[in-house]
């Protein structure tokens, strides 16, 4: 016959204590690690309802800003305030352009650069692109310019911006002396695009090429740089 003696008894006591001293340090352990987990998400759930907060909040302040700046400071302290807004693009666009119209066309250049790099699928990509080589034009890189413009018409060949890098192109084909292409350019447009709000330009273009030609006829001056 089997008895349980005192010891036996002590000992299964102690075990039973032991095994449930182990559940529940397991228990606890596993406590901590969920706490730690939902913590985490907690955390997680309250840093994006902030950062989203915080954009829209940011966005609602750019645009503000940007509906009212009017000045090549008020646009660059916009865009380095607010560089992630929906508004950062437009200012960044707008500071290149009034550098550009103020004739610093190096700084104007680099910002036009800054934007191409920054968003390169922006829907105002083309007019970066276009900026750039006019500040190329403008200072004075004419064959630069020439194959800048071509580029961007191969580009962008629908963009609402082909006027104006048609017109860049045909000046810098009179620049460079070659007048009779920039003609070309010219009389191409304006058949191609009769009823073009650009057409009296184009016209007004072809009035003062003609007017360069005669002159360079009576001065002995070729017309054409290959001639």
């Amino acid at each position: 016959m089997n008895e349980t003696g005192p010891n036996n008894a002590g000992l299964e006591q102690r075990e039973n204590v032991s095994a449930t001293q182990g559940v529940m340090f397991f228990l606890k352990r596993q406590s901590v690690s969920l706490y730690l987990v939902s913590a985490c998400f907690v955390l997680a759930a309250l840093v994006f309802v902030f950062y989203t907060v915080k954009t829209n909040r940011d966005n609602e302040q750019a645009s503000r800003l940007l509906g009212i700046a009017q000045t090549s400071k008020q646009f660059e302290e916009l865009f380095r305030q607010y560089p992630k807004s929906s508004a950062a693009p437009a200012a960044l666009l707008a500071l290149a352009s009034s550098r550009f119209s103020a004739g610093d066309y190096d700084s104007a250049f680099d910002l036009y650069g800054e934007f191409i790099q920054k968003y390169p699928r922006h829907s105002m990509l083309s007019a970066a692109a276009l900026g750039k080589v006019m500040c190329s034009e403008a200072r004075g890189e004419m064959e630069v310019s020439l194959m800048g413009f071509d580029a961007f018409l191969q580009a962008y060949p629908d963009s609402y911006l082909t006027p104006q890098a048609l017109f860049g192109k045909a000046r810098c084909l009179q620049a460079t002396g070659k007048i009779p292409e920039a003609r070309i350019v010219y009389e191409n447009f304006i058949a191609a695009h009769p009823e073009s709000k650009w057409r009296q330009q184009a016209e007004s273009a072809l009035q003062l090429l003609d007017r360069q030609m005669r002159l360079n006829r009576k001065s002995g001056k070729p017309n054409d740089s290959g001639s």
